[in-house]
């Protein structure tokens, strides 16, 4: 997972050219609470004139092998959240829907992300981490 940071960041550059994008570089300290839906590190690339943000992590390079688009659902003098989805399905054709939710706090620089499966489960896993700008 350590080179997975590197190939990530490059990946967001690419796609948003020469844009004032903001990206933050997060690692989560402590992955035992993750359920494996929660990976080691999350680049998010922020572009706030264009309301645009795009993610990757260790299980969206796993799926789809780029960064996929995220919905800003708040940005804060304090804070920064973010939501997306990923559509998982198992090798029995069983498709799971997990809602992932990240806040990133602007003062401290302290990062979380949630990560909730769609349907009538009631587990929620959880990460907590710092963040970089790159």
């Amino acid at each position: 997972m350590r080179t997975l940071l590197p190939v990530v960041v490059t990946g967001l550059a690419c796609l948003c050219g020469a844009s004032q994008a903001m990206t933050l570089e997060c690692k989560i300290a402590d992955l035992t609470t993750g359920g494996g839906y929660i990976t080691e590190v999350y680049a998010i690339q922020y572009d706030e004139a264009a309301g645009k943000a795009l993610v990757a992590d260790g299980l969206i390079m796993y799926v789809f092998d780029a960064p996929i688009p995220a919905k800003v659902a708040d940005d804060t003098a304090k804070k920064l959240v973010f939501s997306w989805t990923v559509q998982l399905t198992n090798s029995s054709a069983q498709q799971l829907k997990m809602q992932f939710r990240a806040s990133y706090f602007k003062e401290t620089g302290k990062f979380t992300v949630r990560a909730s499966p769609g349907g009538a489960y009631s587990n929620d896993f959880e990460g907590r981490g710092s963040c970089k700008i790159g």
